[in-house]
């Protein structure tokens, strides 16, 4: 693919100088990419993890489940693996993803630590959402 594209290179500067910004801003994206929890101990990562998704039921759960309509799944990643959480359609859905988001970064580095003393249930997708008193389940 570089023997097909050092030709335009050569000939063409203004193509140069495009490969060389892209090369940089992929070099500086991943450096501002690193996990801003990679040196917390793993004790500290816990109760970071526990706060983080009561901060996330919290906002996703915030009203009595009436109605099994009113209600959506969206992923998450676990100590396990992938998982879904239920929330309220009227949850503010982009604080939700970002409260989700920052959990997952927490998950990333924990769940490693963490894998050889747990037991995880097998992965299944569930079939729909349901109402038990006034809380959302999922149901399988």
């Amino acid at each position: 693919m570089i023997e097909l594209l050092m030709p335009l290179l050569i000939k063409n500067p203004l193509l140069r100088i495009i490969a060389f910004v892209v090369l940089l801003t992929g070099c500086s994206k991943g450096e501002m990419q690193s996990n801003p929890y990679s040196d917390h101990p793993e004790p500290e990562l816990e109760k970071m993890a526990n706060r983080k998704y009561e901060a996330i039921i919290n906002l996703a759960h915030s009203k009595p489940c009436t109605n099994a309509k009113d209600w959506k799944m969206i992923d998450i990643q676990t100590i396990c693996g992938l998982d879904h959480l239920v929330y309220h359609n009227t949850t503010d859905k982009q604080q939700l993803q970002e409260l989700i988001e920052d959990y997952e970064l927490v998950i990333a580095i924990y769940r490693p630590m963490i894998a050889p003393r747990i037991n995880c249930m097998a992965y299944r997708k569930p079939k729909g959402i349901s109402c038990r008193d006034g809380k959302p389940i999922l149901t399988y």
